[in-house]
Formats: C-alpha cells, structure tokens, sequence
C-alpha cells in the first residue's frame, strides 16, 4: 500500500499539478493505445510534460485491460509497479478493468476514472474539473463524450492509429467487453476525414483505422453510415496516406469492401478476420452471428481476388463445449484455408459472462496442448505465405530494429539502415528465421522520409 499517495490527500493533487510531468503505461489493443496518445496530446496543451525519466513523474496514468482473465491481472500488477517506478507520481488508472472492477485499484491506492469521464483527465489533471469521487462505482461506459484516439507516427512509431468506433453490443457468450465498453459509438463521417487529413499532410506513411466493433461503425449515427462508406470517403481524399483496416467480423465484410480491400492501391491488402471455432456447435453456444461456411467463403473470395492478400484470424482455445471433434474441426479448416497466420488464444472465463458459468470446459493441460498445436500450425502458414513474397517489389513501412512492413503484412528485414516513419520500395529476397521468427530479407531501392507533425 502507498498511504503517501491516498486518493484522499488533495495535496498530492496539488503537487502533482505544480510539477506537471507525466508518464504512460498502457496494456491490451489498439484502442487503448489511441486513446493514450490523445489523452498525452491532451495533456500537453495544458501545460504537462513527458518525464523522461518515470522516478520524475508527478502524474503516472495506466489504461488498463480487461479482455481476459490474464490481461486484468497484468493490469492490476501493472499498478504496483508504476508506485514503485514512479515513486513520488500520483497513479490514476483508468480502462476496460478498472471499469470492470474499480475497487481492485482502489486497494491499490491509485485514483479510478471511469470510461464515462475519461476526455475529461486533461481538464482535472489542469485543475479545471475536480477528481471523480473515490467512494462511487464508475459511471457506465458510454454515459460520457466519445474518446478520440489518434497516436501520430514519431518517436520510434512507424504508423498512426486512429480511432473510429468504440463499444459493441454483441455481447458474446464469452467477451466481458460490452460490459466495459459499452454500446457501439461512431467518429462522425467529417471529423474523421479532418483527422485522416492532419496525417497525410504530414506525410504519414500508413494510417490504421482501430475500433472495439469496427465493422458497426456509422449505424449510430444520423444519418446512418457504415464502414465501407468511411474507407471510400478516405480512399477518396488521394492521399499520399495508405490505409490498413484492423480487426473486422466476417459478416461485416461487405461485397464492396471485398473490391477495395483487393484492387485499390491505397488500401493494404491485409484483413484480421476473428473466427475464434471452426465448430458451428460451439460458435453458436457462444453466440457468434455466422457460421464456418461464411467464414469460409469470405475467405476464398478474398484470396481468388488477390492471391498476394494477407489474412489472418483470431482463435479462442478451449471454450466451453468444444471437444475433441470440435477441436479437430476447427484445425482442419485453419489447415485448408489460405490464411497467412492466426492469434490463438487460451480461453479464459471472465466473471459477468454467461460462458462463465456454463459447463462441458476443457482441463488445463488439453487447452494448453491445443493452442500449442494451432501455434505451431499458424507459423507454418505465415511461414509458406512469405515464401510466396520472395523476389517482389513493395512498398513498406519501416519498423524498428530495421525492419519494415508491407502493404500485405509480410515482415522484412532491410539490408541498409532506415528510419522508423519512412515508406522504403524494396524488392524482397529469401525467408529468414531470427528467434523463432521468419521474416524475408530485403533490398532498399528508394526511400521517402516521414515528416513529424
């Protein structure tokens, strides 16, 4: 416990406020990553700073995750190592766990703020709004101002995220998220256009379009739009700026953004499509809207329309009423399809679901078993899909440790150093292997440099 930083002591407050420096942490997905970035940008127009060191900081803020059992617990770990990093900083946490159990940090000692308040820190971190009260739950999720997220490219970055849509309604048999999200809300159509334009003025090589439900985008708004119409209206703008969509749910894929996604030259040949079964028995237990043969032929149509796309899946392991046939059913159409790689995952039941008190759950051991087989397939798969780059021109984006990523997800390693931000054009050669990792090697042909904002 660390008594010297109570959420009762308004004179920490005071103290952090009069010496204005702040430090991040941030754990789960892109979302959360965006929303910090704003929040930071936020935090700086009031007249806070970056510590470049964390012992310095006066304010440490943590976005929290709660998507798994795992990720809440890291969230809570990651609470008492910020006391201990940031010694003299007051720790505010805020997030997907700390909407789902706020009290896991008040224990802590660190200040909670709910999702409902969260465009607000900037203003309470100035003075300007008072702290929520400690001794009440959060607000609902979606009772408060839509959160902007933007991270911009720069220090070691090599591509923006910016957010469109936050919440879901699907309410999965097995997701905590709806909880700690709430309802599905849209960027309006002309405010993420102004976004997507401050980039590409800058010269921002590739823009990540990140959403909770990204596919529901639009349907909230008056007049209704959609998903498709946001990435026409961004394709639109001839930017200099390619786009990459993340993760999307099969029955959410229109015919339309089949056509984009594989003809146009600004828009990465790349989909995230979560499957999470190949058994129709345990999708609709767990209250997936589709079936594998919808999974399937989206699949097959993309790839017939452009052989070079990549595609990828998310997989849950060991969810209730999945048994060995089901399992099996579920690699051998990972196996058969032309996806390029896959997340696995262990699951893990989240108190508040309804998949939490089912029952017919697999032991331990066998879940872990699983996965493994379904890892070890998924790196075969990316393995032969880069082996169908090699000896290709591309244009990608450089990473760190002198790397760089294509518009098709094929990892590169550059034969000459480059700046995390720039667009290379590379021809591709052989697959290598470094730490159990395979990537191709490339060769930079030109080079067009990232300009900060």
């Amino acid at each position: 416990m660390h008594s010297k930083k109570s959420v009762n002591d308004s004179k920490s407050f005071d103290q952090a406020r009069a010496g204005r420096l702040f430090h991040l942490a941030s754990l789960g997905c892109k979302v959360n990553q965006a929303e910090l970035a704003y929040l930071a940008s936020e935090l700086e127009k009031k007249g806070w700073a970056r510590a470049e060191d964390p012992a310095q900081a006066d304010l440490a803020i943590l976005m929290t995750c709660s998507v798994t059992a795992g990720a809440a617990r890291q969230s809570r770990q990651m609470t008492r190592r910020l006391a201990k990093a940031c010694p003299k900083a007051v720790i505010l946490a805020t997030g997907c766990d700390v909407q789902a159990e706020p009290r896991a940090y008040t224990k802590e000692n660190a200040i909670i703020l709910g999702r409902s308040r969260l465009v607000e820190l900037p203003l309470m971190a100035a003075g300007e709004k008072p702290w929520p009260d400690q001794s009440q739950a959060p607000d609902a999720p979606d009772q408060g101002l839509f959160c902007p997220g933007v991270r911009e490219p720069g220090n070691g970055r090599s591509r923006a995220l910016l957010k469109v849509q936050d919440g879901c309604n699907a309410f999965c048999a097995y997701c905590i998220v709806p909880y700690t999200r709430g309802r599905p809300r849209s960027l309006p159509l002309d405010q993420a256009l102004a976004a997507f334009r401050k980039l590409d003025q800058a010269r921002t090589a590739e823009v990540v379009l990140t959403g909770v439900h990204l596919g529901r985008y639009g349907l909230d708004l008056e007049p209704k739009s959609s998903l498709t119409e946001l990435v026409e209206a961004l394709l639109g703008q001839n930017a200099y700026t390619r786009l990459r969509i993340s993760s999307l749910e099969v029955n959410e894929i229109s015919d339309r953004l089949v056509d984009l996604t594989t003809s146009h030259a600004k828009l990465c040949r790349h989909l995230h499509i979560p499957l999470q079964s190949g058994c129709d028995l345990v999708l609709k237990k767990m209250g997936r809207p589709y079936k594998t043969a919808e999974f399937a032929r989206t699949v097959l149509e993309l790839h017939e329309k452009s052989p070079d796309i990549c595609l990828g899946a998310d997989v849950l392991v060991g969810l209730p009423h999945e048994d060995e046939e089901s399992f099996k059913r579920t690699h051998d159409l990972l196996a058969g399809l032309p996806l390029s790689y896959f997340h696995v995952f262990p699951y893990s039941p989240r108190q508040g679901t309804r998949a939490s008190a089912m029952k017919n759950r697999t032991r331990g051991p066998e879940v872990k078993q699983r996965a493994a087989i379904l890892r070890e397939l998924g790196k075969e798969k990316f393995k032969s899909f880069l082996q169908t780059q090699e000896n290709r021109e591309f244009e990608a984006v450089v990473e760190a440790d002198n790397k760089a990523r294509t518009d098709n997800y094929c990892l590169v390693k550059l034969d000459e150093p480059a700046r995390p931000g720039d667009l290379v054009k590379i021809k591709t050669q052989t697959l290598l292997e470094h730490q159990g990792q395979y990537m191709l090697g490339g060769k930079i042909l030109s080079q067009r440099p990232f300009i900060c904002l």
